[in-house]
């Protein structure tokens, strides 16, 4: 199993190594960080120790386990984080740096690893333990959308157990009353019609393939070519990584047009299929795979597809047909194409 990291808006978290005991000393030797985990700041041995244990508790295979929290930009440390499994429940846990305290840092990351816990591990419940007299903690759960549902009365400490709970909004209530009006139809539809979907388009380029290919890899010269990157020309982009390698990340937000999201380059086989990861976090969330292939036809021409795939849950497939992904996309994909030729044949 491959383990990739977990991100929110501002953050990453990225799962613990035994290399990372210097970020991991920096947090756990300040006293207040550690008031409700030791009640002091632990010294360079006591903090490698704790490390190690954390390390013994999980493999790499899994998602359980320590993270370092680090800002997704500038790097940062941030703080560390836990997913932690007891019973059939995900618990998750934080501690950050004094000096992200009270910025809605903590808040962010509940968040996501409630998020997360829900969405990927797919557990049923989601729980927090919180010394009862760490209010900013409890405000915090609060604000995530646990509820406080238990007082347990340990031998060294007095906790509340917190259990996800989100709160209904007006607006939730008026969509729920309205499935649950055409509820039967909705999921005879769903399971019916198909959860898949994908596009692809293709062009020849007149260059020889290794050029072509060379110059794919770039996800920062993407935005020449393809046709998002012209309907917003002020979007802003951020980039994180070594363009054109496994791990790069091509961050942006613009007009109603783009939204906000990012590409990570997944895989590359050399000369051949370039993968990324597209996920977009507004005007919605999803995620898609996509793909860029180059075929050689001759020694101076080059087929190249671009294409993504992607999977809409049960039961929200049944609007496929009307989003007709193939055709609204296909466009997109067909004029960023069309731009690649042209600006590959002027070289």
């Amino acid at each position: 199993m491959v383990v990739t990291p977990i991100y929110t808006e501002h953050f990453v978290l990225t799962k613990m190594t035994a290399g990372d005991g210097d970020k991991y000393f920096r947090l756990s030797n300040n006293a207040n960080v550690m008031k409700y985990v030791t009640g002091y700041s632990l010294t360079r041995e006591e903090s490698d120790d704790m490390l190690k244990s954390f390390l013994e508790e999980y493999g790499m295979d899994t998602y359980l386990g320590r993270y370092l929290i680090e800002d997704r930009h500038s790097g940062d440390l941030i703080g560390a984080a836990k997913l932690d499994k007891i019973g059939s429940a995900i618990e998750i846990g934080y501690r950050v740096m004094e000096e992200y305290w009270g910025k809605g840092v903590a808040t962010e990351i509940a968040k996501g690893l409630i998020r997360f816990s829900k969405n990927v591990l797919k557990a049923p419940d989601v729980i927090a333990f919180v010394n009862v007299n760490n209010t900013a903690s409890i405000r915090v759960l609060e604000k995530a959308g646990m509820t406080n549902t238990e007082l347990i009365e340990d031998l060294d400490e007095v906790k509340y157990r917190f259990n996800y709970s989100p709160k209904s909004t007006p607006f939730m209530k008026k969509v729920l009353y309205t499935i649950l009006g055409l509820i039967a139809l909705v999921l005879i539809a769903a399971f019916i019609m198909p959860k898949d979907y994908a596009v692809e388009r293709e062009i020849v380029v007149n260059k020889p393939k290794a050029e072509v290919f060379e110059y794919l890899k770039s996800l920062k010269k993407q935005n020449d070519w393809s046709a998002w990157g012209r309907k917003d020309p002020k979007m802003v982009k951020t980039f994180s990584g070594t363009d054109g390698t496994v791990g790069f990340v091509s961050m942006w937000e613009g007009n109603d047009d783009v939204g906000k999201g990012e590409q990570e380059i997944t895989k590359i086989d050399e000369g051949n299929r370039i993968d990324t990861q597209l996920r977009f976090l507004k005007p919605f969330e999803s995620t898609s795979d996509a793909y860029m292939i180059t075929e050689g036809i001759d020694s101076t021409s080059t087929r190249v597809r671009w294409g993504f795939t992607g999977k809409m849950p049960i039961p929200m497939n049944v609007m496929l047909p009307f989003l007709n992904m193939d055709e609204s996309v296909g466009k997109d994909f067909q004029e960023g194409l069309t731009n690649l030729k042209g600006i590959l044949e002027k070289q």
